[in-house]
């Protein structure tokens, strides 16, 4: 294809004699080592900014999402291999739901929770970008533009930012997508969940193995993205039907038989726990009601132009010159399949997810747009200003996704997940031992969050997408340490099957002491702990 051909001096990558395998890994190696390294430091910042009287959590971007997750390691050391929400006072059955963290937790549970998700968020981002240059290795044969690509693929990204109230498009409002929900960014997902970098991961290795299908493979490799369609769909398997639909109508229209055959059996290992989902919703709706399938993901154009401004530009420069053919089908189509998924109504509310790493896409169909620009360029030394310049544009939101961490824990912009105080704290370290997932603990809505990620209890009220009913059930906590009369109280903890009441404050603490149906058992600071008595 024309785009293998080396682009002026840069001679192709894979031709160089005598260049050795590390040779080859060196630059994607360093700047991904560079680019994981910089999310350390907002923890040891966020640590050393920890208020008084307050503990830190250990996380900082998305710290009350990383609570659950440690709520769910906790629950597989404790030998669950099913998921059940411990933040909703409902008996709910276990599904076979996030066995990325409760499976991996029977063996590793015994590690302190954030040391754990570190861990893991630096092994899976690293996997991310490796998994990624190997994809753009596929596509592209020049080193530069390899080079290009994986910028453009790693800090890609619109003008949202720049944006904060969105775009007025006549009487209606715009916004990028990445202004409503996390996750458009590969810098963006680094700092994020783990599993959210390894399913992005494993994305890419199925569409290498695919287009390494375009040659023989051997047959540990083909194996190898069958797995990785089954472990994605374990994380997300709206992207897994994405997956396989995008290597299948690539390899029909190219006319590659092999990776057709591949399509088809990705299709059928997937069917099973797509067969197991669907019977589970038909039987037990209620399971599902504490995951939430889709996101707000804003709208089309804010999507496709807000936040990918530059990347859009340079595929509509592509796009004119026919450089989006070929090999370069396939990451077209994962734009045009994610777009549908996002904005077609009724396949929105289960797909919407699918944005996630949207750079990805964008940024390999723009490279070849780049290289045209550049093309059209006299002198070597203003081509090397645009391309700077182009890259720089492209990179502006992810630049920011690797700094808004910095000012998140410099300023404490999310302190009531960040740190928890210190009198909780020691409340639920001896508390622990003393409960099982069969109790319930009342207590605050944000205090809730803690519970289940320090104890085996669960919380009548916790994390606000994991408990059915999030708004009531706060409403209740609030006027029940708030404005309730005793036998308000009363009535209540016995038709909730509350075990435990955590009083968050003095004033509550107070005023439960005179309940004859609560018996106070420990206290620390200004918080206290009450048994609601048999």
């Amino acid at each position: 294809m024309a785009l293998a051909r080396p682009y002026l001096e840069d001679g192709p990558d894979a031709a160089a004699p005598g260049r050795s395998r590390f040779g080859a890994w060196r630059w994607p190696a360093v700047s991904g080592a560079i680019a994981m390294l910089l999310t350390l430091p907002p923890l040891l910042l966020a640590a050393l900014r920890t208020p008084a009287a307050s503990v830190f959590s250990g996380y900082v971007v998305i710290a009350r999402d990383a609570s659950v997750y440690q709520a769910i390691w906790r629950q597989g050391w404790q030998g669950a291999w099913l998921f059940r929400s411990p933040f909703t006072s409902e008996s709910l059955p276990g599904v076979l739901l996030y066995p990325w963290y409760l499976w991996p937790a029977h063996l590793l549970g015994w590690i302190p929770a954030p040391w754990l998700y570190h861990g893991e968020r630096l092994g899976a981002g690293a996997a991310l970008l490796a998994a990624l240059w190997l994809l753009i290795g596929e596509l592209f044969r020049p080193r530069l533009l390899r080079r290009w690509a994986m910028v453009f693929c790693a800090l890609g990204g619109g003008v949202g930012i720049v944006l904060p109230h969105g775009l007025m498009l006549g009487p209606l409002l715009s916004r990028a997508t990445e202004l409503q929900s996390p996750g458009s960014s590969v810098a963006d997902l680094v700092a994020m969940a783990p599993h959210l970098p390894w399913a992005m991961a494993l994305m890419c290795w199925v569409l290498v193995v695919g287009l390494r299908l375009r040659r023989p493979l051997s047959l540990s490799e083909l194996i190898s993205g069958l797995v990785a369609v089954v472990g994605l769909q374990l994380i997300y398997p709206q992207l897994s039907l994405l997956v396989v639909g995008l290597v299948g109508a690539w390899a029909l229209i190219q006319g590659h038989r092999r990776a057709v055959w591949y399509a088809i059996a990705a299709a059928l290992v997937q069917a099973p726990y797509l067969i197991y989902l669907f019977s589970v919703w038909r039987t037990t709706p209620a399971a599902f009601s504490v995951v939430r399938t889709s996101l707000d993901v804003g709208d089309p154009f804010g999507f496709l132009v807000l936040s990918h401004l530059v990347a859009s530009g340079l595929i509509v420069i592509a796009l004119w010159r026919r450089r989006l053919r070929g090999d370069l089908l396939l990451p077209a189509l994962w734009i045009v399949g994610m777009t549908l998924c996002m904005f077609t109504p009724g396949i929105d509310r289960t797909l919407g997810r699918t944005f996630m790493a949207s750079s990805i896409p964008f940024g390999l169909c723009a490279a070849p747009g780049l290289l045209t620009v550049l093309r059209s360029i006299r002198t070597a030394a203003w081509r090397r200003r645009a391309a700077a310049l182009i890259l720089s544009a492209s990179s502006l939101y992810g630049l920011f996704s690797l700094a808004q961490p910095y000012w998140i824990a410099g300023l404490r912009l999310d302190a009531a997940a960040e740190y928890e105080s210190r009198a909780e704290a020691s409340l639920l370290q001896r508390l622990a031992p003393k409960v099982s997932p069969e109790d319930l603990v009342l207590t605050a809505y944000l205090d809730g969050v803690f519970v289940p990620a320090q104890t085996n209890a669960r919380a009548y009220v916790g994390h606000p997408e994991m408990t059915i009913d999030a708004g009531r059930k706060s409403a209740q906590a609030v006027a029940f340490f708030g404005s309730w009369s005793p036998d308000q109280r009363a009535r209540f903890v016995r038709a909730n099957g509350i075990d435990y009441v955590l009083a968050p404050d003095p004033a509550a603490v107070v005023r439960l002491a005179g309940d004859p149906e609560l018996r106070r058992v420990d206290r620390q600071g200004p918080m206290a702990l009450f048994k609601v008595m048999p």
